[in-house]
């Protein structure tokens, strides 16, 4: 496998990509959908060598759906039942470049969705409406950047004696919730304490887990502290050009519910609250 830091310091061309990939057999790939939620595959490297430059069909429904895949009452001309929720194109942004690291340093990319007849960016592509905003602020020689700050709560995953650890996860806490209501579920910490010291301690594998877990994800936390209230944790990530922030806000999204879901040396798994949307 080749080490999570390559690519890191220059350039990545379609062309450079065989020599980046030496030593892997498949790319993970994601794009962020109407709602911001990541939505992606997992590809051989074959395939997406072939498709790196020109991109892929990528079925348009994510931007005609909502975070539970229910089609909107009121269909968008992008994706609905007449076009056939047609497939737009998902063209790889090769600045995007990172490895998992808690997916056994799998590389990763982000795509952009391109209109497959005006090859213009699609207009409910969160990617492609801020390129064209910030296109429109270079072109009067500005440049934009921005900071992203997550408050949210964190739960053990409830314990039923009746399964064994490895399938209490987050389906399992679907189902807890279809017979139980929310505020039943167990806090990562109880009470209320801001800032505290000792609290992360006490599940610190989590805590520094999910810091330099960041940092391998190239979406780093710049300050990660508990809040006030039973499980809320804040994260504040590291500032910087608009359009990379937008990306790392996105991602880090991903990140918490993955690295919780791999620990295997805890006696319990951790949930964020969109798991349970």
């Amino acid at each position: 496998m080749a080490p999570s830091t390559d690519g890191a310091s220059r350039a990545i061309t379609v062309e450079s990509l065989p020599d980046l990939l030496a030593n892997d057999s498949k790319v993970k790939l994601g794009g962020f959908d109407i709602d911001g939620i990541i939505r992606g595959k997992l590809i051989s490297k074959k395939k997406f060598l072939s498709v790196a430059k020109d991109g892929f069909g990528f079925c348009s429904v994510i931007f005609g759906w909502d975070m539970h895949d229910q089609t909107y009452f009121k269909e968008l001309k992008i994706s609905n039942k007449e076009n056939g929720y047609h497939d737009i194109i998902a063209i790889p942004d090769l600045s995007s470049y990172r490895r998992i690291p808690w997916e056994d340093d799998v590389p990763f990319f982000l795509v952009s969705f391109f209109d497959p007849d005006t090859h213009e960016p699609v207009s409910a592509c969160p990617r492609g409406l801020l390129k064209t905003a910030v296109e429109k602020l270079e072109e009067q020689g500005l440049s934009a950047m921005a900071g992203a700050e997550y408050e949210f709560f964190q739960f053990r995953v409830p314990t039923d004696s009746n399964r064994p650890i490895s399938e209490r996860n987050s389906s399992a806490t679907a189902k807890f919730l279809k017979e139980n209501p929310v505020d039943s579920l167990p806090a990562l910490t109880e009470g209320m304490f801001g800032y505290s010291l000792t609290r992360p301690v006490h599940n610190q594998e989590y805590y520094y887990g999910i810091f330099d877990a960041c940092e391998k994800f190239k979406c780093d936390i710049e300050g990660w502290h508990t809040e006030s209230g039973p499980g809320v944790f804040e994260a504040a990530l590291a500032f910087g050009e608009i359009k990379q922030m937008a990306d790392k806000a996105g991602l880090f999204k991903s990140v918490s519910p993955s690295v919780t879901s791999v620990t295997a040396s805890l006696e319990y798994r951790l949930i964020d609250l969109k798991d349970m949307l």
